[in-house]
């Protein structure tokens, strides 16, 4: 088995994916309740799509609204709406958006899988850090919750493995950036992630040495290309938005009843002001410590990185001069920046949920990090992160210790 995995076969690699994928399910699947969400946006908005509408028929209070000329219309941009239609055509408005949330959150590990595959010769490595973004990082919390701002996440990054593992595959560069737009239509600040593809292609876009100058060694074909494949989805956005508001622009969030009334909005949506609350969550939020029992329980506002995954520390030992390790940077500095510009923080929440929005491309670091040996100290970290995660789904969705 082992020799099959490393030469690559690709029926044994298939088969160990899926494998992959039913493990996940089922562990995502008995370690929470399995409970419908009430936030089921996506599941109306698909349903209103099939019935010819992209407004929903009522002002349901309990979830997030945008209100325009008297309708009422979900705020994310509409991916996964379209990705379950066929489902909620069968079993319309009693449709589990949680299960769905498991089954794309569970594909989501085995193309961990995949991508580590790129990346690394051991299938240990490879397998174990799969492991690792499934269930010792927020995305098994996460894909565990599959409420709308959720169920965003684990959509957007199933798009930005397969865009990813395309992008190492040397597929037509269209495809990437078609993968590449689908997560931008489904968490926006993903856009944000081309330097990744743009490194990952330089090789066919631009020729290094010779005697011509800097600007004719460019080939802007591949560029085009892949420009070409996100920006469908930015046309489709801005069509999808003149529909709703009568403006390309997405100002769904903007038109939440009272949204700009709220404390922590004081300078708009986005300002440079609310970094430093989004570097205390994600770098320096700890558990709440008391001296009675449990005596440590999880803060809801969020935890830090290192406590949820520990094993991402592996991300400094990539390197930093050689393509996979800039793009990822770059990736996730430009991503990061807009995220931590947002006026909330990921509200109740275990771990920093906007932090998926370029976990993928720390996978990719992380991987590139342990290198192509698996050893004690790398897994003492996974397993660690595996536990914590375990402690914030169990203590969420199995004994029902915190609502939302």
């Amino acid at each position: 088995m082992n020799d099959k995995l490393k030469t690559g076969s690709n029926k044994t690699i298939l088969l160990v994916a899926v494998a992959i994928a039913v493990v996940s399910f089922v562990i995502y699947f008995f370690t929470t309740n399995g409970q419908p969400t009430q936030f089921n946006n996506f599941v109306l908005l698909a349903d209103a799509i099939l019935n010819g509408r992209l407004h929903l028929h009522d002002n349901l209070t309990w979830i997030e609204l945008a209100h325009y000329n008297g309708k009422y219309f979900i705020v994310p941009p509409p991916v996964p709406a379209i990705l379950i239609l066929p489902v909620v055509a069968i079993t319309g408005l009693d449709t589990n958006q949680t299960l769905l949330s498991y089954l794309f959150g569970s594909i989501n590990v085995s193309l961990a899988f995949l991508a580590a595959r790129c990346i690394t010769r051991s299938i240990k490595v490879q397998i174990w850090t799969a492991v690792m973004f499934g269930f010792g990082t927020i995305h098994w919390w996460v894909a565990a919750h599959g409420g709308v701002w959720m169920f965003s996440h684990v959509i957007s990054v199933t798009f930005l493995f397969i865009a990813i593992i395309l992008s190492f595959k040397k597929a037509h560069p269209l495809l990437p950036g078609l993968g590449l737009g689908a997560a931008y239509w489904t968490r926006l600040p993903t856009i944000l992630s081309f330097p990744f593809f743009m490194a990952m292609y330089l090789d066919e876009w631009y020729k290094r040495g010779g005697t011509k100058s800097i600007i004719r060694r460019i080939n802007l074909k591949p560029l085009i290309y892949m420009g070409f494949g996100a920006g469908i989805f930015v046309v489709f956005n801005a069509v999808y938005n003149y529909a709703r508001f009568d403006t390309p622009f997405d100002i769904s969030y903007y038109l939440i009843p009272g949204i700009l009334e709220e404390y922590w909005y004081a300078e708009g949506i986005f300002d440079l002001s609310y970094i430093p609350r989004h570097l205390k969550i994600i770098f320096g939020r700890l558990p709440n410590f008391s001296n009675e029992f449990p005596y440590i329980t999880p803060s809801w506002n969020g935890l830090a990185i290192w406590i949820t995954t520990p094993a991402f520390i592996y991300a400094f030992f990539a390197g930093i001069r050689n393509k996979i390790a800039i793009g990822c940077w770059l990736s996730i500095v430009l991503i990061a920046l807009v995220d931590f510009c947002h006026g909330t923080w990921g509200f109740t929440q275990f771990g920093y949920r906007f932090a998926l929005d370029f976990y993928p491309f720390l996978f990719l670091l992380t991987v590139k990090g342990i290198g192509d040996k698996i050893r004690w100290y790398h897994i003492t970290l996974i397993v660690i992160g595996i536990i914590v995660n375990l402690w914030g789904v169990l203590w969420t969705y199995k004994f029902g210790w915190v609502g939302f």
